[in-house]
């Protein structure tokens, strides 16, 4: 079983709203990774914590900020 031991920072992955990213200290690991959180994760844990973010157990979720593009 996988075990969460907290959630921080989540921020919305996409501008679908199906994706959230955060730092998420995992019980089995070290120290806290990146994680993204969705609807479709074929992991029941991936899933939970999606629907936890989405309700609001973890804070607010902050907006999709499209990555720059350099020009030139």
């Amino acid at each position: 079983m996988i075990v969460i031991e907290s959630v921080k920072n989540p921020v919305y992955a996409s501008t679908r709203g199906d994706e959230i990213d955060s730092l998420v200290k995992f019980q089995h690991l070290p120290a806290e990774v990146e994680f993204t959180a969705s609807f479709y994760d074929p992991e029941e844990y991936g899933v939970q914590l999606y629907n936890s973010l989405i309700k609001g157990d973890f804070g607010p979720i902050a907006p999709y900020v499209a990555p720059l593009i350099p020009v030139g």
